[in-house]
């Protein structure tokens, strides 16, 4: 099995309004005293929303929401009460989305909580709705806790694109009482086996009371898919906020996509500043083929090679954008300028290491198993160990993590910015029955020095950034880089 890293984007926004159930879900009414133009919808701002009458699913109008140039996402949602209960309850979350080159994913996002405290997080990631593509059903069945209080839901878009949304219904669904067929018993019982075997924070679930909870969930399904929900209540009970269930269907897409689909994945851009430093800018990876995740490392070579003909005094790797994916292309790519050797760990309980992460002649891996490497020839720079700033910020996650982690002791390096998500856990991925994988969090990240990490990493030198055309984070590291190289 290969580790694999996959931040969960947790977007948690403050929101006073509440209501017993949702408020203006076909997004009809219009109301400026709202941030989205749509009366019950709050924004993060970071897009743009509006109400758009040329493009709707059903009635008036539609939500819009269009991406802003150095933004990474943008949220809308409200929150709802929860009337008290008893016992578990069951709803289904549904909406229609459609979307306009979309570069990572957009979905309904939903966070249940019990006072300040979240109970379940799900954002649709792992639908991977993406790309170009017409009005669109989507929904989530989810389960909470009859001690939850309140619950947040809305629509996001992660990186650039245009996506829509209209007719959101919120449902509370009885929970089936009926016989379980064996074969769906057993399904749970593996899933939750394997849970409770490897994960990191094992030792917080009351596994019993919860096994029992899960069979509870799971009366009257039919099918492997009617168990995603039950599997997904598990992941949330450890807390980590960074395991989660890829569903059969996407797992097959994940590990065998569309040929041709290498050809529109994001790709590191880079250029040369006025003071002949190489400027990187790393985006996300979200891919388990061997093609596309070559293909990435290829690109990334390419390009360091191309800006290394000026013989740069420094380089700079912008990772603020990161959130994760898998790291090994990653790592592949980025090796001439992070140079040969051990760069990293995954740390297990009491202290086991499955190996070290390394990059070697092109390779990246882990202990003995190389896992991506590039196709060409790989790039050495003309100028051995060079200065290099790190660049992160808070939407630096996960696999983005992981190449803050690598370059962490490494000689002549320094980090700028604000700290990381706080995602700095490894993944490692279980396929079930069905095909359908558990990406559950098993270790924490350490360096090359085996310090560990597992929360927000902090930069060398922390940074406000500005709203403004200047980017003092940049402009920071610059000075250090020019400083550094004795001009």
């Amino acid at each position: 099995m290969k580790p694999l890293f996959c931040a969960l984007l947790v977007l948690i926004l403050t929101i006073p309004s509440l209501a017993q159930k949702l408020e203006g879900p076909e997004f009809e009414t219009l109301d400026t005293s709202f941030s989205t133009g749509i009366k019950g919808w709050r924004s993060n701002k970071l897009y743009e929303f509006a109400p758009d009458e040329m493009v709707k699913r059903s009635g008036q109008r539609s939500m819009r929401m269009k991406s802003i140039a150095g933004k990474q996402f943008g949220a809308f949602s409200q929150m709802v009460s929860i009337p008290p209960a008893t016992s578990l309850r069951k709803f289904r979350i549904s909406g229609w989305l459609k979307r306009d080159s979309v570069e990572q994913f957009a979905g309904i996002w939903i966070n249940v909580f019990e006072g300040k405290n979240s109970l379940f997080f799900d954002n649709m990631q792992q639908k991977q709705l993406n790309g170009t593509a017409d009005w669109q059903e989507i929904s989530t069945t989810f389960f909470v806790d009859a001690s939850a209080t309140e619950m947040q839901i809305g629509g996001l878009m992660v990186g650039s694109g245009q996506a829509w949304f209209d007719d959101f219904s919120l449902t509370e669904i009885p929970i089936n009482s009926g016989d379980l067929p064996d074969s769906l018993k057993t399904y749970l019982n593996e899933a939750a086996d394997l849970i409770q075997k490897n994960a990191l924070h094992r030792d917080l679930v009351d596994w019993p009371k919860e096994r029992e909870v899960i069979m509870l969930m799971a009366s009257g399904a039919s099918n492997y898919a009617d168990c995603y929900p039950m599997i997904r209540h598990l992941l949330g009970k450890l807390g980590d906020h960074h395991s989660f269930l890829m569903e059969a269907s996407k797992s097959r897409e994940w590990s065998n996509p569309d040929p041709e689909a290498y050809k529109k994945m994001p790709l590191t851009t880079g250029f040369t500043l006025d003071d002949n430093i190489a400027y990187l800018h790393m985006p996300s990876v979200s891919s388990g083929d061997d093609k596309t995740n070559t293909y990435f490392a290829d690109m990334l070579q390419n390009l360091i090679d191309s800006l290394d003909q000026s013989n740069p005094v420094g380089w700079i790797l912008d990772l603020r954008g990161n959130s994760g994916g898998n790291c090994w292309p990653m790592l592949a790519g980025i090796g001439p300028v992070l140079g040969e050797g051990k760069c990293g760990y995954f740390m297990e309980l009491g202290g086991k290491t499955s190996g070290a992460w390394f990059y070697k002649n092109g390779k990246s891996g882990i202990g003995k198993n190389k896992i991506t490497s590039v196709s060409r020839k790989p790039y050495k720079l003309k100028r051995k160990n060079p200065p290099v700033a790190v660049l992160t910020g808070k939407y630096t996650g996960s696999s983005g993590e992981v190449v803050t982690v690598a370059f962490r002791q490494r000689p002549n390096t320094r980090s700028f910015g604000s700290p990381t998500a706080g995602l700095s856990t490894g993944n490692q991925n279980f396929r079930l029955q069905d095909g359908a994988q558990i990406f559950l969090t098993t270790s924490v990240y350490a360096d090359r020095t085996k310090e560990t990490y597992g929360a927000q990493i902090k930069p060398d030198q922390e940074i406000q950034e500005s709203k403004e055309d200047q980017d003092p984070v940049v402009e920071a590291a610059v000075r250090w880089l020019l400083g550094n190289d004795g001009r």
